[in-house]
C-alpha cells in the first residue's frame, strides 16, 4: 500500500511541477534517431496553417467573433503546451497520435490558439515536444529533451520568417512548455534584431519569465495599448502559492537551461494589462470552457473571476456556479494553470485587437 501511495504522490508531484494540458499516454522509450524531424515546408508539419481548416478556427457561441482570413495583416506564431506524458519517453513524435493529438486539436487549438483567429493568420508548428517528466527537469536528460523540442520550434520560426512572413507584423504566443521555448526564441531571434520592430507583442502565458528580461532589451507590457513588449501570468486560487513555479521551473537564461531559483517573475494582469494590479470580476468580459470533445465552444461566461497579481502570481476567485467548468487535477491544489487562457479568453481577444490597432497606427521604423 505504501508503494502505491508513493507512485500516486510521484505522479501528482510531476503534474504540479509542470501544469500542462497533459496526461496523454506515451510510447515506449524511443531513440531520438527514430523520431523523424518535421519538414516545415510541408503543411502537415503544422498544427495550424493559413488556408487550411483547423480547430483554431473555432469561436465561442453566442455572437459573431469573426474568423481569420488571408487578408489579415498580422500573423501569430503559436507554440503549443505539453500534451504528451510518458515515464518512458523523452520526446514525442511531432505527429504523435492518440490522446496527444486529441488534446492538441480539441484543447489547445480550440481554447488557446483560437484567441487569435479574428486578428491573425495562425502558424502553429508541430514539434517533438519534451515529455512532462523531462521539460520540468534541469538535468542532462531534461536538457537533451528540451534542446530537441526547441530545435524544431526554432526551425519552424526560421522557416516562417524566411518563407511566410514577407515583412508582416507578427505576434509570438504560447503556453506552458511552449512558453519555455518562446522565452528562449525571443532571446535568440527577436531581442536586439530587426525582427523586434515587427513584433506587435509576445504572449508567453503560463511561463516563468524573469523580470530581468527588460535588462536584455524586451519591455514588459505596462498598458493595454503598449506594443513591442511581453505579457505573461500564472494563475492560482486566491491565497495559494506555487513554489515549484517560482523555484524549480525551467527557463533558458544566460545561455543555458536553469531553474528559476526565486528570481523575480513577471505577472501582467489580463484584466488591467498592467504589471500587478487588481480587477474585480465585473471587469472580466468572458471566460470559456469545454463542454466536451467535439462539442461547440459554449458562449463565454461573464464575470467568472477577477484577477490580482500578488507575489508574482495571478490570484483568482472563481464564482461558485462556474467552478465545475474550471476544474481539473491541478485545480484541486489551487493551481489554475490549464485555464490561463480560458479564464480570460474574451479579454485576451480584445487586447490582441487593441495592440494590433495601436501598432498599425504607429509601428516602429
Amino acid at each position: 500500500m505504501k508503494c502505491k501511495h508513493a507512485v500516486i504522490a510521484t505522479m501528482l508531484s510531476l503534474i504540479l511541477a509542470s501544469g500542462s494540458l497533459a496526461f496523454a499516454g506515451g510510447t515506449n522509450d524511443t531513440p531520438k534517431s527514430a523520431l523523424p524531424a518535421p519538414d516545415y515546408a510541408k503543411a502537415e508539419s503544422w498544427l495550424a496553417y493559413p488556408g487550411r481548416p483547423s480547430r483554431a478556427d473555432d469561436t465561442p457561441a453566442g455572437r459573431d467573433y469573426g474568423s481569420a482570413s488571408q487578408k489579415n495583416t498580422v500573423d501569430v506564431f503559436f507554440i503549443h503546451p505539453t500534451t504528451f506524458m510518458s515515464f518512458f519517453s523523452a520526446n514525442a513524435r511531432y505527429d504523435e497520435p492518440g490522446p496527444t493529438e486529441t488534446r492538441l486539436e480539441n484543447g489547445v487549438l480550440r481554447f488557446q490558439a483560437s484567441v487569435f483567429n479574428a486578428c491573425c493568420r495562425i502558424f502553429a508548428p508541430h514539434y517533438r515536444q519534451a515529455t512532462l517528466t523531462k521539460i520540468t527537469s534541469v538535468s542532462p536528460a531534461g536538457t537533451v529533451a528540451a534542446e530537441l523540442a526547441y530545435s524544431d520550434v526554432l526551425r519552424a520560426f526560421d522557416y516562417y520568417i524566411a518563407h511566410e512572413n514577407k515583412g508582416r507584423p507578427f505576434i509570438i504566443a504560447s503556453h506552458s512548455q511552449g512558453s519555455t521555448h518562446a522565452i528562449r526564441l525571443l532571446q535568440e531571434r527577436v531581442i536586439g534584431t530587426p525582427l523586434f520592430k515587427k513584433m506587435v507583442a509576445a504572449y508567453v502565458i503560463g511561463g516563468s519569465l524573469p523580470r530581468a528580461i527588460e535588462e536584455k532589451g524586451l519591455p514588459i507590457c505596462r498598458a493595454e495599448t503598449m506594443t513591442n513588449c511581453v505579457v505573461t501570468w500564472n494563475t492560482v486560487s486566491e491565497g495559494k502559492d506555487d513554489v515549484r513555479r517560482k523555484e524549480k521551473s525551467v527557463v533558458w537564461w544566460d545561455g543555458r537551461y536553469q531553474p528559476m531559483a526565486g528570481r523575480p517573475m513577471v505577472c501582467v494582469n489580463p484584466l488591467t494589462w498592467t504589471i500587478g494590479g487588481v480587477a474585480e470580476a465585473s471587469a472580466n468580459p468572458g471566460s470559456v470552457y469545454s463542454d466536451g470533445i467535439g462539442k461547440p465552444i459554449p458562449a463565454p461566461l461573464p464575470h467568472v473571476t477577477g484577477a490580482a497579481c500578488k507575489d508574482m502570481l495571478l490570484h483568482v476567485t472563481i464564482a461558485p456556479d462556474a467552478r465545475r467548468h474550471f476544474s481539473d487535477m491541478l485545480s484541486l491544489f489551487g493551481i489554475y494553470h490549464d485555464f490561463d487562457y480560458g479564464l480570460f479568453y474574451v479579454s485576451l481577444r480584445h487586447n490582441v485587437a487593441v495592440r494590433i490597432r495601436t501598432f498599425l497606427i504607429s509601428p516602429r521604423v
